[in-house]
């Protein structure tokens, strides 16, 4: 917690680091681009236990060919401990495609940082037991009928791999279900809640929310339509409620009414609190505007024995001082919660401190 409150406070940096270790899936999530990036239109057969090979380097043990070479992404978390972060979260968009994925959280724990990871699922199973340096593991679930509609995958696949990981005593902190509600899963939230609780796993909740890359037409299918409105205010009283009662939601009070309410986060504190790098080493500190800062290998200078002369990450931080305010100073607000409930505690926001589980 000091060495959080320093970063964020003394040296007004961020102290996590969500990486983009590759750009790889295996899904066709119809409210993202980032799969045409790379992949053709075969993907790993999720409703059998082998695949095949296809053109995108997805092997039948699941994984993918590393787009991201790691010497580089061992560079960028030199880079991310050196500039002061704290935590690492390998992400988007499927970091379980990368056969080498345990040696990049191996390296990451070796600097000091927690570790995070964000997946779909679909390969938690098969994967479980190269995470053992993974300290927090977050799975994407829409919900029995929504996971089809909105993932193009298997619901109950991806509950396998869940159940899996949680009874397996492989893992470092219970799991992370994190469910965004859309017109999709408005009848299927609460429900998957309590098969949360019974897996003895936590869930996060967060709205839909529209982002640059985001067609108009899957938005407008996704967006509570104006005859659920009624029903989206009571799922959020149910879900206010069962957080009150003890049932595992890491999000807090205040923030969940804030969604109830749909109030976006006002005086975002995203510049404290989380850094995004992509697949290309580009640098972004908001991913709803999603734009790119700098490339932080580019900034770097490393000497003959690979310790860094000039860190890129502090150079290109540096440099877009003022863009960065601009934007915050600039932006209408969201709901996405990694940046309201840090928002929220950096605005001394009492609830939130003891509200809001930290991972």
């Amino acid at each position: 917690m000091a060495k959080n409150a320093w970063q964020m406070k003394v040296k007004r940096r961020p102290t996590i680091l969500s990486h983009s270790v590759n750009a790889e899936c295996n899904l066709r999530c119809v409210f993202c681009d980032e799969w045409k990036k790379k992949l053709s239109s075969d993907v790993i057969s999720l409703e059998s236990d082998s695949s095949e090979s296809n053109s995108s380097g997805v092997d039948s043990s699941g994984s993918a060919s590393s787009d991201v070479p790691l010497e580089d992404i061992f560079k960028v978390i030199d880079l991310a401990r050196d500039f002061g972060i704290l935590s690492y979260n390998a992400w988007s968009t499927e970091p379980l495609l990368r056969k080498d994925l345990p040696e990049i959280m191996k390296y990451a724990k070796s600097v000091g940082m927690k570790t995070f990871m964000i997946t779909n699922g679909t390969l938690l199973k098969k994967r479980m037991n190269d995470l053992g340096d993974v300290d927090y593991i977050s799975v994407s679930m829409d919900g029995p009928t929504a996971t089809k509609e909105i993932r193009g995958t298997n619901y109950d696949k991806i509950m396998e791999g869940i159940r899996y990981a949680a009874e397996s005593g492989q893992l470092n902190q219970p799991l992370l279900m994190n469910c965004v509600i859309s017109s999709k899963n408005l009848d299927e939230v609460v429900d998957l809640l309590h098969t949360a609780k019974e897996l003895g796993v936590k869930m996060a909740i967060e709205p839909i929310y529209l982002f640059k890359r985001m067609n108009e037409t899957c938005w407008d299918d996704l967006l509570i339509q104006e005859d659920q409105k009624e029903q989206f205010v009571d799922v959020m009283n149910q879900l206010i409620d069962l957080k009150k009662k003890g049932y595992p939601i890491i999000n807090s009070k205040t923030y969940l009414k804030m969604v109830r309410d749909q109030k976006p986060i006002s005086n975002c504190k995203v510049n404290l609190s989380i850094m995004a790098i992509d697949h290309t080493e580009n640098m972004y500190n908001c991913r709803i505007h999603n734009k790119p800062l700098g490339n932080v290998l580019s900034e770097s200078v490393f000497d003959e024995n690979g310790n860094i002369k000039v860190n890129g990450i502090t150079e290109v931080w540096n440099k877009s001082k003022s863009e960065r305010m601009d934007k915050i100073h600039n932006c209408e607000g969201c709901q996405f919660f990694g940046y309201s409930e840090l928002t929220l505690m950096n605005n001394y926001n009492i609830e939130s401190f003891y509200g809001y589980e930290w991972l």
